[in-house]
């Protein structure tokens, strides 16, 4: 009777198998695109919901204008938009990259510090007299 221990042992590395390969799995998906430790991100989508979602864990980028595009078919991601400091800039690109590091980031986001205008720029100011 050797034959009903191997079939049981068969039938659990069976389900093993079906249970590790439901990566498909849009719970799976999402707690591995959270995590940043997929590298078998599939679609556009996929790409710019695990930045933004990487983007959400930090409280200074979460309130960032930050736009986020991808092109997966080329591995690419394309950040736009504005942040306050140059330290802002490079933690978003960063955080881009860590999603798939695969993936070139095109970092086209501005730096613009806050409380600074055209107005109360010391080379803006005129002399007159």
């Amino acid at each position: 009777m050797i034959q009903q221990p191997l079939v049981a042992v068969l039938f659990v590395l069976a389900v093993a198998a079906l249970a590790c390969g439901r990566s498909g799995d849009p719970e799976n998906r999402e707690s591995a695109i959270m995590s940043g430790t997929t590298n078998t991100v599939r679609s556009n989508a996929d790409l710019e919901t695990a930045v933004k979602a990487k983007f959400k864990t930090d409280d200074q980028l979460r309130s960032a204008d930050l736009g986020v595009s991808a092109d997966a078919a080329k591995k690419e991601i394309t950040l736009s938009g504005s942040v306050e400091s140059e330290a802002l800039r490079s933690k978003a690109v960063d955080l881009a990259r860590s999603v798939d590091s695969e993936v070139t980031v095109n970092d086209q986001i501005d730096v613009k510090p806050s409380g600074r205008t055209a107005e109360n720029h010391p080379s803006d100011r005129r002399i007159h007299g």
